[in-house]
């Protein structure tokens, strides 16, 4: 119980000092990409492969702020993540874009993308979380982690519409990937998300913070000897 006390204290002090990841967040935006003007748009084809597979690194390429500086541990997730998201925002502009050339209009359905994109982002959390909690411990599931995400990338409806696979449900059916991209990108194409998709997300959102929480409490004290 102490664990778990200690967990949800370093997790609530990282959301209070949430100036420090947004800047620090940012910061690593336009340090990475300063004589990059395009650097964004590509780099961010997907937001959530990228991000998955990026946070394999959160705590080894942070390592020197963990053994040196007092910071709640889950403030480089939130820092990570708020990175990911300014890259997302690139990808908008495009869609905005798009919706200007083409005369595409949403409607009011399109507002549902606000919640979509908060629940997509609350997922994606817990798994950048449980991935760098893993990888971190264990090296060698880097590669592994990056390959699995390339699969899970060819077989989601990303660059294709799932009505294209009516004979074969079963890959849609269980690819939780389907419904994240369901609630925010039926929205932007002026459709509603489906149900399902809401509660799968949600129970996903809830079961999935609920796991990590546990793991993070138990392993909290052990991150800064394992990113030497």
């Amino acid at each position: 119980m102490n664990r778990l006390k200690l967990a949800v204290k370093d997790l609530r002090k990282a959301l209070t000092i949430r100036r420090v990841w947004l800047h620090l967040g940012w910061i690593e935006v336009k340090q990475r990409y300063r004589r990059s003007v395009l650097g964004p748009w590509w780099i961010s084809m997907t937001f959530i492969s990228t991000i998955v597979i990026e946070a394999a690194e959160i705590f080894k390429s942070n390592s020197g702020f963990i053994k040196q500086i007092n910071l709640p541990t889950s403030l480089y997730v939130f820092k990570h993540l708020v990175r990911q998201l300014i890259f997302l925002m690139h990808n908008f502009v495009v869609y905005l874009l798009v919706c200007l050339v083409f005369k595409v209009n949403p409607g009011l359905k399109g507002l549902l993308v606000i919640p979509g994109l908060l629940l997509l982002t609350l997922n994606v959390y817990w798994i950048c979380f449980l991935t760098a909690l893993i990888c971190t411990r264990y090296r060698d599931m880097v590669p592994l982690i990056s390959s699995c995400v390339q699969i899970a990338f060819f077989v989601t409806p990303i660059s294709w519409m799932p009505k294209l696979l009516e004979n074969n449900p079963i890959i849609l059916k269980y690819n939780p990937l389907v419904y994240y991209l369901d609630v925010v990108r039926s929205p932007l194409l002026g459709t509603l998300p489906s149900s399902t998709s809401w509660w799968v997300c949600s129970g996903l959102a809830l079961t999935g913070c609920t796991i990590c929480l546990m793991l993070f409490a138990r392993v909290r004290s052990r991150i800064a000897f394992w990113v030497d």
